[in-house]
């Protein structure tokens, strides 16, 4: 009885330190006013899943950079960032800049 509430008390007092210390560390973030449901689906989807290569391609080709528009780039990772990055993440973010250009 007593060793198993000691047990549970000093279990709660190191979630609370975990907690405690956890919380020094979270960077609040900013959110922007909801979308619609359905872009947002959509935008979640496409950022989480691999697309095909065709479709890209296809999408790129399909909406050019306006010609007057010669600073309309893709965004790229700076290469400090990029040399600490998983192959995986690269391999996302490859594609995300195919999809941009």
């Amino acid at each position: 009885g007593d060793l198993a509430e000691e047990s549970s008390s000093m279990l709660g007092v190191q979630q609370q330190e975990l907690l405690g210390m956890v919380s020094k560390f979270a960077i609040p973030s900013q959110k922007g006013l909801l979308l619609q449901p359905q872009l947002a689906t959509s935008i979640n989807y496409l950022t989480t899943n691999q697309l095909q290569e065709q479709a890209m391609n296809d999408t790129a080709a399909k909406y050019l950079a306006p010609e007057n528009c010669v600073s309309l780039n893709v965004p790229a990772v700076n290469n400090p960032i990029w040399g600490n990055i998983s192959a995986g993440i690269r391999n996302q973010e490859v594609k995300m800049q195919k999809i941009l250009k």
